[in-house]
């Protein structure tokens, strides 16, 4: 079975959906922009590749247009995450091609480890109430 290919996101792309997951909420270009500068001042990507990067994440699927919002005499249009941060780096994870359905118990033993995890069992426990399982 060919798996399909993961989409890669550049930095850029990657902090611009790092500022709509973070937002909550759908934003405009004049929010987005605001909220892409780092805290020494600088911009976190190129302003003039906005729409480069907002036609790339279309692409991809990773956003979605919602409805406009007004601005003065324009409507600007707003975009919204198609899914959330944690479902994209799973999807990294299972559209690898050596990713198999056997991976994913070291996968879960690896995060809890890597997070620092002090006692796994409520985390178990709430994968257990979401997947269905007993754990």
């Amino acid at each position: 079975m060919k798996r399909k290919k993961a989409h890669h996101l550049t930095n850029s792309e990657l902090v611009l959906m790092e500022i709509l997951w973070e937002a909550g909420r759908p934003l405009c270009r004049p929010d987005i922009i605001a909220a892409a500068v780092s805290e020494s001042g600088e911009p976190l990507f190129a302003v003039s590749s906005f729409h480069l990067l907002i036609n790339d994440l279309l692409a991809k699927g990773y956003i979605r247009v919602t409805d406009g919002t007004g601005r003065g005499r324009k409507h600007a249009r707003s975009y919204a995450p198609t899914l959330t941060r944690n479902q994209h780096f799973a999807l990294q994870i299972t559209r690898s091609s050596t990713f198999t359905p056997e991976d994913i118990p070291d996968i879960v033993c690896s995060l809890i480890q890597y997070a620092d995890v002090g006692d796994p069992e409520p985390v178990l426990q709430k994968i257990g109430r979401q997947t269905g399982a007993r754990v």
